[in-house]
């Protein structure tokens, strides 16, 4: 029973980041290879699990350098700390935008379609994950000495937010002001988590 569940669940996790691809190229049956269901909406959360040890990886090689993918923080500390406290900022941020997206789609009156945007919202982050830690891997924080390296990150970030915008569009089904001011949203609760958690170092 164990193993069809493991299979059954190691096949949503592949069908949801090929999801997560086609939004990526605009397909507008992209949602088709989600699990939409409320079901879906709780097992989606499995992606963090997905990321968490690549986002760790990611840490550790921004780990005492004024990374261009996130704040810089304060004084030296170990790496064992730096990493604790930065992850559980991002697991902090990964579970808040969910519940701060409640109220807002209420608001918005997009309530009917907030179970489809966190499902691929929560899928998208494997594939930003699968940009950004390759991205850092080729140009790591303390060669970024070079403007080519820095156009490069750059272009990694510009892309990364217009794909949320994307994701909010296929998820969300809404206009593109709205679309940007979630994407807005997102970024800002991110930049929050992050000072906060630079405060902590």
């Amino acid at each position: 029973m164990m193993i069809v569940g493991a299979a059954f669940m190691l096949l949503e996790v592949t069908r949801s980041i090929h999801g997560a691809w086609r939004v990526a190229r605009m397909d507008p049956d992209a949602l088709d290879y989600f699990d939409l269901t409320i079901d879906g909406f709780w097992r989606s959360f499995a992606a963090l699990l997905v990321v968490a040890p690549f986002y760790i990886i990611f840490l550790i090689l921004n780990y005492g350098n004024q990374a261009g993918l996130e704040l810089p923080t304060g004084p030296v500390v170990s790496t064992e700390f730096y990493v604790a406290v930065k992850l559980v900022a991002y697991i902090i941020g990964w579970l808040a935008f969910p519940l701060i997206m409640v109220p807002i789609s209420r608001l918005l009156d997009l309530s009917q379609n907030y179970v489809p945007y966190i499902i691929v919202w929560n899928w998208s982050n494997v594939l930003v994950m699968a940009v950004i830690l390759p991205t850092v891997l080729l140009f790591p924080p303390a060669a970024q000495t070079g403007a080519a390296a820095k156009m490069v990150l750059m272009g990694a970030q510009i892309a990364m937010l217009f794909y949320g915008y994307l994701v909010a569009r296929a998820g969300l089904r809404c206009k593109i002001l709205t679309a940007v001011g979630v994407v807005v949203l997102d970024l800002l609760l991110s930049l929050l988590l992050s000072l906060m958690a630079g405060r902590l170092l």
